[in-house]
């Protein structure tokens, strides 16, 4: 979603600017004479630039939502507009979150979620090795990786859908703990996790790869389908094996695995 918005929004002149929640409103004036420079995500947050002028802090927790409409579509939702960014040609509007802060330089550096993060994600120099070496560390390797997945201070920007994602291709159950695994199961789960993040970020969050789509495409099969391995899939049949999906709460969220597959 950060590179949907910088799309439209950064360098781009501002026509409109709403920080209608109550700890941002009071920044609208100044804000809405600037240019977004940069938008970035870290972990759930968003960090929207306005130059020098201050940064915007969106976490989106568990229920906002970012929505990208052209002008001249008038949004259908129920949902409380929190901010709206509108140049000539988009609007960028954000529904329902409730973390929402205007920051200096200095208060993203010291900000706590920030500072609590791990990793980024789609950090282009993060390694496999790296997430290995991560998981079966004294700090997380006595967790299971289940739960540890959402951890944001082991790696931002694994949320609950990708974890399970990351664990099928792996081949890892998601109740093992990281101190359990070899060395060569741990740097294979940080590959998943490499892996799975890129295709969903290409993808528009398709975990599955060009094989299994291209299967459903000769098939006939809707690509809702095929979008994810496990994820959502309870009861259905695992593409690889044939063996029922399951589903139960790992680190109190939904979870989906094969037992088969994943040891």
């Amino acid at each position: 979603m950060a590179c949907k918005l910088a799309r439209v929004l950064v360098d781009r002149p501002l026509e409109d600017l709403e920080l209608r929640y109550p700890t941002i409103q009071a920044h609208a004036a100044r804000l809405s004479e600037q240019v977004v420079t940069s938008v970035e995500s870290r972990g759930k947050a968003f960090l929207i630039r306005f130059g020098e002028e201050g940064t915007l802090y969106v976490h989106l927790q568990l229920y906002g939502r970012w929505n990208i409409h052209r002008v001249t579509t008038k949004p259908r939702t129920k949902r409380t507009l929190r901010v709206a960014l509108v140049t000539a040609t988009h609007q960028a509007l954000l529904y329902s979150a409730t973390d929402l802060e205007v920051l200096s330089d200095a208060g993203v550096a010291s900000h706590p979620y920030l500072a609590r993060l791990g990793p980024d994600l789609f950090d282009a120099e993060l390694t496999a090795e790296q997430l290995a070496e991560r998981m079966m560390s004294k700090a997380f390797g006595g967790r299971q990786l289940g739960a540890l997945m959402l951890d944001q201070g082991f790696v931002g920007g694994i949320g609950n859908y990708l974890r399970a994602e990351m664990l099928y291709l792996a081949g890892i159950a998601p109740r093992r703990k990281g101190r359990s695994l070899h060395i060569d199961e741990a740097t294979g789960l940080g590959e998943a996790i490499l892996e799975v993040g890129r295709r969903a970020l290409a993808q528009n969050g398709t975990t599955t790869d060009e094989e299994l789509l291209a299967v459903a495409r000769r098939r006939g099969w809707p690509k809702r389908r095929v979008r994810h391995y496990v994820f959502g899939r309870d009861d259905q049949a695992c593409f690889v094996c044939g063996s029922d999906v399951l589903r139960a709460n790992v680190g109190g969220r939904r979870m989906y695995w094969c037992a088969s597959c994943q040891v």
